[in-house]
């Protein structure tokens, strides 16, 4: 036989193999002689879900009706990521809550939507996964190996793996301006939004649709700035020991090219 190439001492010694990059369109099996090399260091972690924004899942049952807690004003939609996609607001809104009041109101209304949310997750009679909990929760160890095979080069290949579990916190402001500052503020970490502030002194904290808008114009920055990691090729046909096996070859190609 000619050219260059590798003798695949796995399955077959006489079996002759090039040593090119995983194309996930071609079928593969991976060998089953030798147990493939297993990724380890930080993407060994478990991902856990924290529990400050709400009560803890255990806890997280809610009674017919509004969770206890929660606003009497204001209730919320919220996304698989916990950030809320609807808000609606009670006719007592604008003659009952003062505006020193609607930070703690938004924040107690989203308390509750994430117990309400945590408790249909647990009612199933099962344990949910971390990816069915939160859409930003780590991925599960397939996506990790897919995702990780379609770094380019080192650089992107250790950013890539350190944002996945790495958590974050963000800090973003609603549209209207005044003075120079925004009256609107929201923090938040990978999974929860951690605090609204409402400026006291401005006029749309009173009102309910210049009020929603701001706090979605927020959840939707919070949205882009959080990470997603999504799987380019298609690796149906490969088996999680396949992909295992090629991640370590694709980690060694990186490395000596990085070293070249």
């Amino acid at each position: 036989m000619t050219g260059q190439g590798f003798y695949n001492h796995v399955d077959d010694p006489d079996e002759f193999w090039d040593d090119e990059p995983l194309d996930p369109r071609r079928p593969h099996r991976a060998p089953g002689a030798a147990a493939p090399p297993t990724i380890t260091t930080e993407l060994e972690a478990s991902p856990v879900v924290p529990q400050r924004a709400g009560q803890r899942a255990s806890e997280a049952t809610p009674a017919p009706g509004r969770p206890a807690g929660g606003s009497s004003f204001i209730s919320m939609e919220l996304d698989g990521g916990f950030l809320p996609v609807r808000i609606d607001f009670t006719a007592g809104w604008t003659t009952q809550v003062a505006p020193y009041e609607a930070s703690d109101e938004l924040m107690s209304a989203y308390k509750a939507a994430v117990s309400l949310r945590l408790g249909r997750l647990y009612s199933a009679g099962r344990l949910p996964s971390p990816q069915e909990i939160s859409d930003t929760a780590v991925p599960d160890r397939r996506t990790i190996l897919m995702v990780l095979l379609e770094t380019e080069t080192w650089e992107q290949y250790t950013e890539t793996s350190s944002r996945m579990i790495k958590d974050a916190e963000y800090e973003v402001y609603g549209q209207v301006e005044i003075d120079d500052g925004h009256p609107v503020r929201m923090t938040a970490d990978r999974t929860y939004i951690q605090s609204i502030r409402v400026l006291p002194g401005w006029p749309g904290s009173t009102q309910p649709g210049q009020l929603s808008d701001e706090i979605l114009w927020c959840a939707h920055q919070l949205r882009s700035m959080r990470p997603r990691f999504e799987v380019r090729g298609d690796y149906s046909r490969y088996t999680e020991a396949d992909l295992e096996f090629h991640l370590d070859r694709h980690r060694d190609r990186l490395i000596d090219e990085r070293a070249s």
